[in-house]
């Protein structure tokens, strides 16, 4: 059920944005996220890949985005406990500012994505005094925002940014390239 919802969604994003594809630039990223807080006492640093709309406004100044992605976190062991690894699916509708006209070659911008984030936990068993416990997975979504500074520079898009989700915050950096 989840899978269909997110694909739905996909979907949903890159057919909206189909009627207006005179304006429409696509793009294609990798991320890198930092845990932190005690997310980050449990899992490693996250990798992973985000697809892009954007649909300019007035002038070019305001930018509206879309996201979908992925990204993995790996988990950390801490003693003889190997910690769990965690998985999330972004679906973000977002927009930006640019303080630098669409002519200038370094465009700087602050942005806002706000959406879904549907998350995975595979939790590993373990072996305590040989009895074997844990195992399985957990699914959910959560609420996410996403305040973040950067640039674009010829179409080479690159952030920073933090990510609000509970109980697993990050700070992200992506670099992505933007086709025309």
């Amino acid at each position: 059920m989840k899978k269909q919802l997110i694909a739905i969604a996909i979907v949903a994003l890159f057919a909206t944005s189909s009627s207006f594809a005179q304006k429409i630039n696509f793009g294609i990223g990798a991320d890198v996220a930092l845990p932190m807080g005690t997310f980050g006492d449990i899992v490693s640093v996250g990798f992973g890949g985000t697809a892009k709309v954007y649909y300019p406004l007035k002038e070019e100044m305001m930018v509206l985005t879309g996201t979908a992605g992925y990204m993995t976190f790996s988990g950390k062991t801490v003693g003889n406990f190997t910690g769990s690894n965690f998985s999330m699916i972004p679906v973000l509708v977002g927009a930006r500012y640019y303080f630098a006209p669409l002519s200038a070659k370094f465009r700087p911008y602050g942005g806002l994505d706000l959406g879904l984030i549907f998350s995975s936990t595979k939790v590993p068993s373990q072996t305590i005094l040989g009895v074997t416990v844990g195992g399985g997975s957990v699914s959910g979504s959560d609420f996410t925002y996403q305040p973040q500074l950067g640039f674009v520079a010829s179409q080479f898009d690159v952030a920073v940014r933090l990510l609000g989700i509970s109980g697993a915050n990050c700070v992200a950096a992506r670099v992505g390239y933007i086709f025309n």
